[in-house]
């Protein structure tokens, strides 16, 4: 078992994420019959758009977080948890169950599709790194039972596939992207997003008003536009975080760029993912009368409306007061700001890209996500410390794995098992 995990953890950390995709959308071209060239083209431009993609948000938020980080210092916080952010990932491929929780979730999936449970096929290889995480929080809060992690981590990624069926048609019309859907569980944001959306055409007042990124534009002006934006937004960050001109100036045109390029390479993504998608669809039509199924992408594909950058540079300082504000949150979020992106394009599609209505479902959302984070710090400060990932003397937890709602009820049932 633990020969098998470590070959797995060792090819799929020196693979990474975009040669993960090219390698499987190359691989469902072939077999979906969409023909040697094509099928390579689309792998390649799916993982070079996902790489740029990785490339351009870690660039941005590594020049954000210090300026967050500058700016949270004056608010004179004691919050004791330490933000690790996606560090969390390294439990996914240390913990002994990591080639279990893969093999169980294409397995479980391949029957849940088969027996039409689910019409999402699992094709995001790289995103079972999230299940992982919650098996290896199970595995240490059950004394190292490695069975019960196994289970909970395929039955969170099984859930998330039922989820991404009912996001699919929502992220395919408003992303223009038909055929696919979004199995990582990020996407419980966009079924708790809808909801939000009736709630707000309810009230009058809050109904009425229309933040949309072409809105905006329309009414501002050359201050609508997507680059200036950004640029005065990050520049006022700077501002707000005590740096001197220069540097604030500085971090305003790498958020600027953030805003303008980010769509950019969404399309060269897309350029690749659709035509395998098509192809797909269109086997599964000439083979399988009256059967849809959907190929499971990345999250990262969702951030291209220019709608999602908007609200979450807006949402960088916001989320940071309200840590600080909120009563028995013990986390203050620095490394788990790069995920603030990826909450607003699980959600921009359900809020009709609606900026205003993005910011405060998401400021909504956090509260909860904070108390599960702070709540979940033992378990999360166990496991990293069992693996050697962090030292146990000082707690740590994360917004993404820490905090995610479905994975702390899977680590809250499954303890009693333990």
């Amino acid at each position: 078992m633990e020969n098998i995990a470590a070959q797995v953890s060792t090819i799929l950390g020196n693979l990474g994420g975009s040669v993960l995709v090219m390698a499987v959308m190359f691989l469902l071209g072939l077999i979906f019959q969409a023909g040697f060239s094509k099928s390579l083209r689309g792998g390649i431009y799916a993982g070079i758009g996902l790489a740029g993609l990785n490339v351009i948000v870690n660039q941005a938020v590594g020049q954000l977080t210090p300026a967050i980080q500058a700016f949270s210092e004056r608010f004179s916080s004691n919050l004791s948890v330490a933000d690790i952010g996606w560090g969390s990932s390294g439990i996914a491929f240390a913990w002994p169950g990591l080639a279990f929780v893969i093999l169980g979730i294409l397995a479980v999936n391949a029957v849940m599709v088969l027996l039409k449970v689910t019409k999402t096929m699992w094709t995001d290889i790289w995103s079972i790194w999230h299940g992982n995480v919650v098996g290896g929080f199970v595995w240490a809060a059950t004394g190292g039972n490695v069975t019960l992690g196994v289970l909970a981590g395929v039955l969170f990624l099984a859930i998330g596939s039922l989820i991404a069926d009912l996001t699919a048609k929502d992220y395919q019309d408003f992303n223009s992207m038909p055929g696919i859907s979004v199995p990582c569980t990020v996407n419980l944001l966009g079924l708790t997003a809808k909801g939000f959306n009736r709630l707000i055409e309810a009230v009058p007042g809050l109904r009425d008003i229309n933040a949309s990124p072409e809105n905006i534009r329309k009414k501002m002006g050359v201050f609508g536009e997507l680059g200036v934006i950004g640029a005065v937004i990050g520049t006022l960050i700077g501002v707000l975080a005590g740096y001197s001109y220069g540097p604030a100036l500085n971090l305003g045109f790498q958020v600027g760029v953030l805003m303008v390029f980010l769509p950019k390479t969404v399309s060269v993504l897309c350029e690749g993912v659709i035509p395998v998608a098509n192809a797909i669809t269109e086997f599964i039509q000439d083979h399988f009368e009256g059967r849809e199924l959907y190929v499971g992408v990345d999250c990262a594909a969702l951030l291209g409306h220019p709608s999602v950058m908007a609200a979450a540079v807006l949402l960088y300082p916001l989320i940071i007061v309200l840590a600080v504000l909120l009563p028995g949150n013990s986390l203050l979020p620095i490394a788990s700001l790069a995920l603030v992106p990826y909450w607003c394009g699980a959600c921009a599609a359900q809020l009709k890209g609606n900026v205003f209505r993005i910011v405060l479902f998401i400021l909504i959302w956090s509260i909860p996500v904070f108390y599960i984070a702070s709540a979940m710090a033992p378990v999360h400060t166990e496991t990293m410390g069992l693996l050697g990932l962090a030292d146990p003397a000082s707690m740590n937890s994360s917004l993404d794995m820490g905090g995610d709602p479905l994975g702390g009820l899977l680590v809250y049932i499954f303890h009693f098992f333990g």
